[in-house]
């Protein structure tokens, strides 16, 4: 008997219609989205990309639709099973010793047929079939913790990649800001030696200072470059098109407090949501192992035909079963045991993983204090280097200032604004690292 002839009328467009949307849902689980030629991306949409397109985290988002199928399977045994039998079979012996008297009648010629039905029903197994359900859901609830963990994982590598971009292209900036000056300090001495009031020494000390911003305008713009593709790889593209990114590196003061941070990561932390769900589920899983050392009830019941003309024999047969193991070689007292451990290995894993959680909500607090107080120290002595720089300058062009006093003013001035970019990515990152520990995307 074919097994469709077993479906409902009407339920076959039923079922085609499920397989193309399964299959439709399984084109659109691929990375469909793109970043267009020359876009500008802002913090939000690299993270967006990012998600879409992370393999890892689709892995596990099937990994979680599995737990969930698992938890379908477990709910099962709540419903009774029901089966379906049909035989038949050409009994013909081909040479009988008539005269032996315990002659077996399978050995007579005879056809006989059998169809059937049977339903069975759990009815008590001390608590067995409860805990393994259970130990399913939380499983299932474990797995989409564990793929929302890794969600705040990509997210908060876009970011640190997104601010060292904006890192890299003010670092560049600024070493263009150099290469300029140095022209001009260039030009200036020129001017003077070609009048004469100036030595040669001024030139070649321009020259050389020119060079060196050069050379480090190079490596700024490299740097750059490499920034651009770890962005890129962050976000799943390998030869991504040009695109450019919002700036925001700009201090924009962010209010946390230690107690907060703490108290929202115990409470929201995706991957220990995780543990702890995985946690219950090993609970569980030691109570199934108990409930399986007792027996099992079983109601069942069954319509057979049999017979070997027509019209078949027929009945009907009811009972209640009880099953139970009596010996095993020790396989359930092995599984009872591996169950105990397995429940205090979780149970450890959850306290190590509590105490990471307070030293990185720690240190990303301080790193964010730390880097706010630079960024005010950093501010005040960029605009004191900008003043120096200034007046070394507006000596050097009047004539009474000397290549060194300029060089090592514009020298200064770099190194303090270079400071104030660490600091403001700093704060960045710490600010991303604050709700990394968090659970936040």
């Amino acid at each position: 008997m074919s097994p469709l002839c077993i479906i409902p009328p009407g339920m076959h467009s039923i079922l085609l219609s499920v397989f193309l949307l399964s299959g439709l849902a399984a084109v659109a689980d691929e990375p469909a989205i793109s970043i267009q030629d020359g876009e500008v991306l802002s913090l939000q949409r690299c993270v967006a990309i990012a998600l879409a397109r992370d393999p890892d985290l689709r892995g596990l988002g099937y990994a979680a639709d599995a737990a969930d199928a698992r938890l379908l399977q477990a709910r099962s045994q709540y419903l009774p099973s029901a089966s379906a039998t049909a035989g038949y079979q050409k009994n013909d012996a081909v040479k009988r010793n008539l005269e032996d008297p315990y002659r077996s009648p399978a050995l007579n010629t005879f056809d006989d047929k059998t169809v059937g039905v049977s339903v069975s029903e759990l009815i008590f197994d001390f608590g067995k079939r409860y805990s393994s359900v259970k130990a399913a859901r939380f499983l299932r609830d474990a797995a989409r913790s564990q793929r929302d963990s890794l969600a705040v994982k990509v997210a908060a590598d876009v970011k640190q990649a997104y601010y060292a971009v904006l890192q890299a292209k003010r670092a560049r900036a600024l070493r263009s800001e150099m290469v300029e000056q140095f022209k001009q300090h260039l030009s200036v001495a020129r001017t003077r030696f070609e009048a004469g009031v100036r030595p040669k020494y001024f030139v070649t000390k321009a020259e050389t200072d020119l060079s060196t911003a050069e050379l480090d305008f190079l490596r700024a713009d490299k740097e750059l470059q490499v920034a651009q593709a770890v962005l890129a790889a962050a976000m799943n593209f390998f030869s991504a098109p040009a695109f450019d990114i919002v700036d925001t590196l700009d201090f924009e003061k962010y209010e946390a407090e230690l107690d907060d941070i703490l108290a929202k990561a115990f409470s929201t932390r995706q991957d220990l949501q995780a543990l702890s769900e995985q946690t219950k589920a090993a609970g569980k899983s030691l109570a199934a192992a108990r409930g399986d050392l007792f027996p099992a009830f079983y109601a069942t019941a069954g319509y057979q035909f049999a017979g070997s003309r027509a019209p078949l024999s027929n009945g009907w047969n009811a009972g209640v079963n009880v099953t139970a193991d009596l010996f095993s070689g020790f396989r359930k007292i092995g599984e009872l045991s591996e169950a105990k451990d397995f429940l205090r290995q979780t149970e450890t894993k959850v306290e190590s993983l509590r105490r990471q959680i307070g030293l990185d909500a720690r240190k990303a607090f301080l790193a964010l204090q730390e880097a706010e107080k630079a960024i005010k120290t950093a501010t005040q002595g960029r605009g004191q280097a900008k003043e120096n720089l200034e007046i070394a300058e507006t000596n050097y062009t009047t004539g009474s200032g000397t290549p060194v006093e300029v060089t090592d003013a514009a020298v200064l001035y770099s190194n303090a604004s270079m400071s104030l970019i660490s600091a403001l990515y700093d704060y960045r990152v710490a600010r991303a690292n604050i709700e990394k520990t968090m659970g936040m995307r």
